[in-house]
């Protein structure tokens, strides 16, 4: 016979990670054509971290991953 789940075990169930996601979406230039285009990442920011230079570095990774100036 299967365990019946309680709604206590759902709410448990969500605590184990730590940390907030967030979806970056950013413009950045195309190399083909120079026109401006838009991307998403999604990254995670952990309680230690500093919020807006971790933003920061995933936009600028991002930018220059696309533009193609890696």
């Amino acid at each position: 016979m299967a365990k019946k789940q309680t709604f206590g075990d759902k709410v448990k169930k969500g605590q184990g990670s730590e940390g907030k996601a967030i979806k970056l979406v950013f413009t950045y230039t195309s190399p083909k054509n120079g026109q401006m285009k838009f991307a998403e990442k999604m990254i995670r920011i952990l309680p230690g971290d500093n919020e807006d230079q971790k933003i920061n570095a995933a936009i600028n990774d991002g930018r220059a991953l696309l533009e193609g100036r890696v």
